[in-house]
């Protein structure tokens, strides 16, 4: 293949350069005027050639999507390889879960990397359904596609030298992997444990200040733009050109229904530039920078000897992919795939997994307090910390707490639904705005057990016994205790067998049904989901109870 008259990227000397591409065996063979025929030549004139770009970071069960699905809808973006942490499915089927992400992703013209979960589960605050103990985590660093340990998540547990952390730790420094960090607003001492077990990137930077004492470190700086959590804008003033090298951009959590109409890497190029960033050192952190800190040989350049991934893009300021070629094949041509993606079905064991040993009835939504204030959930918007509010409740004459709409005060609970341990934490929550019915979710990181809210004890039952229906996913019920919505998610309770296309329509359809009873959030299911994870701040519910993140511990 030669690709004629377009300009390219060397993110190399940050020089934009009217050269011809050749491609040979699925390598750039050469880059020059002089290269002027080949078997096929494409005319490129007026468009940009970038490398393929490259996720530092995201969870693809947080798309919804199984991985074939994910390709599909990110290739046409030209992205051309990820580094996944696939905690999310560990948390419901241990191993076996890192086990269908490394099969199902074998052989797709995307190149998926894995880090394997660190903290399986997060905490001892939560009933998870699967553990990846210090043995897993050897064994799994072995397979050629894993790059290191996932996101130490535990960093109390590091400063304090947990045995069975620093044992996880001490298999990826062994076998000379790459350690993920997820350290938020960790400074000064406790920094400087945390970084002298060698853990390398954080994700989780929110001001300038909190990324620079990080790269003072040695830190690589994953700049998040997601669906849930946004840090482009107050983190790209942290980038200067003796520091650039240190910053990667990544997606981390991002819906399927954004895939589709934004786009991936592209968009937060897009977003980057619009934001003042100097367009190639934008593409750098997407492409070399990433490529660079995961050791993936032989990506994240256009020059002779590394793989001919690359993308073919309208200009530098809107990033759309007129032509996408992976390992030197044409994958994408204006904005359709080429070829066909194929990945074996998730056997039954991925499909069974909401395990309920009976139906849920109204009396186990029913809470009982001691008086004076009860601490209540406080949702932030925009962000997956929240407040640790103390609000006097409205209360029945025998001390139940009821629901108040008209305070924004619903009931929140999550249910344990991988042991049948028939377990149920109790809370109570601000900001999602519901005046009736319930929401409920099997996507609850990061133990993915199930999590309802809602006015009704009756309806929060409803709620939750159609959701084991369905087995896993997203169900909006009405006060009448009718189901509005659904959106299926069988495989593990977190991810659809649909294309990107039907997800995003059923996820509209069931973000609009939560907006009629009153739902505040702009993503009310995304909301719900980060309100059981324990290890961001400030106050969160798991099946055990009510989390004190700040104190790790649990509220009375």
């Amino acid at each position: 293949i030669l690709l004629t008259g377009g300009h390219i990227v060397n993110v190399f000397t940050h020089e934009i350069l009217p050269l011809n591409i050749a491609i040979q065996n699925g390598l750039i063979a050469g880059i020059g005027k002089s290269y002027a025929a080949g078997n096929t030549v494409i005319d490129v004139s007026g468009q940009v050639i970038l490398p393929g770009l490259i996720d530092a970071h995201l969870h693809i069960e947080s798309t919804l999507l199984i991985p074939v699905e994910f390709a599909r809808a990110v290739l046409c973006h030209g992205t051309t390889a990820v580094v996944a942490d696939p905690h999310e499915i560990a948390n419901v089927l241990g191993e076996e879960g890192v086990s269908f992400m490394l099969s199902s992703t074998s052989g797709l013209p995307l190149d998926f990397f894995f880090t394997v979960p660190s903290c399986v589960p997060a905490t001892d605050m939560e009933t998870a359904g699967g553990e990846i103990d210090a043995a897993t985590v050897e064994r799994l660093l072995q397979h050629p596609r894993v790059v290191g340990l996932a996101e130490v998540m535990n960093y109390p547990g590091v400063i304090s030298g947990d045995r069975t952390l620093m044992q996880k730790i001490a298999a990826a420094r062994n076998a000379g992997k790459m350690l993920d960090g997820h350290a938020p607003l960790l400074s000064g001492l406790e920094l400087q444990a945390y970084l002298s077990c060698g853990i390398s990137t954080d994700h989780e930077c929110t001001t300038v200040a909190e990324a620079l004492e990080k790269t003072k470190g040695g830190m690589n700086i994953i700049i998040r733009q997601g669906s849930a959590a946004k840090n482009l804008a107050h983190l790209l003033p942290a980038v200067t050109k003796a520091n650039m090298h240190s910053f990667m951009l990544g997606s981390d959590d991002k819906e399927a229904a954004a895939l589709l109409s934004d786009g991936h890497m592209n968009a937060i190029l897009r977003q980057a530039v619009a934001l003042g960033a100097n367009p190639v050192l934008a593409i750098q952190m997407a492409t070399l920078n990433p490529a660079r800190h995961y050791r993936l040989w032989g990506r994240g350049a256009l020059v002779p000897g590394y793989r001919a991934d690359l993308v073919v893009v309208d200009n530098l300021t809107r990033f759309n992919a007129a032509l996408v070629i992976k390992d030197g094949q044409i994958i994408v041509r204006d904005g359709k795939l080429e070829v066909p993606l194929k990945a074996p079905a998730p056997g039954l064991n991925y499909l069974k997994t909401i395990n309920l040993t009976r139906a849920l009835q109204p009396e186990d939504f029913y809470v009982i307090h001691g008086p004076g204030p009860v601490p209540v959930i406080g949702i932030i918007s925009g962000q997956i910390t929240t407040e640790k509010l103390f609000i006097e409740p409205l209360r029945t004459a025998d001390g139940e707490i009821m629901a108040d709409p008209a305070r924004d005060l619903l009931k929140l609970a999550v249910v344990e639904r991988h042991r049948g341990s028939g377990r149920i934490g109790h809370g109570l929550v601000r900001g999602l705005g519901l005046k009736s019915g319930a929401i409920a979710s099997s996507v609850a990181h990061d133990a993915h057990n199930i999590i309802v809210a809602g006015v009704e004890a009756t309806v929060m039952a409803a709620a939750v016994n159609a959701l084991a229906e369905i087995g896993g996913g997203f169900v909006v019920v009405d006060k009448s205790g009718k189901v509005c919505a659904e959106l299926p998610l069988p495989v593990a309770g977190i991810m659809s067998l649909e294309t990107a296309g039907v997800v995003a329509e059923r996820l509209e359809m069931v973000t609009a049904a939560a907006r009629t009873l009153g739902a505040l959030p702009e993503q009310p299911f995304l909301t719900l989901s980060f309100l059981a994870l324990p290890v961001i701040p400030h106050l969160k519910l798991t099946d055990r109870g009510l989390v004190d993140v700040d104190a790790f511990c649990f509220l009375s």
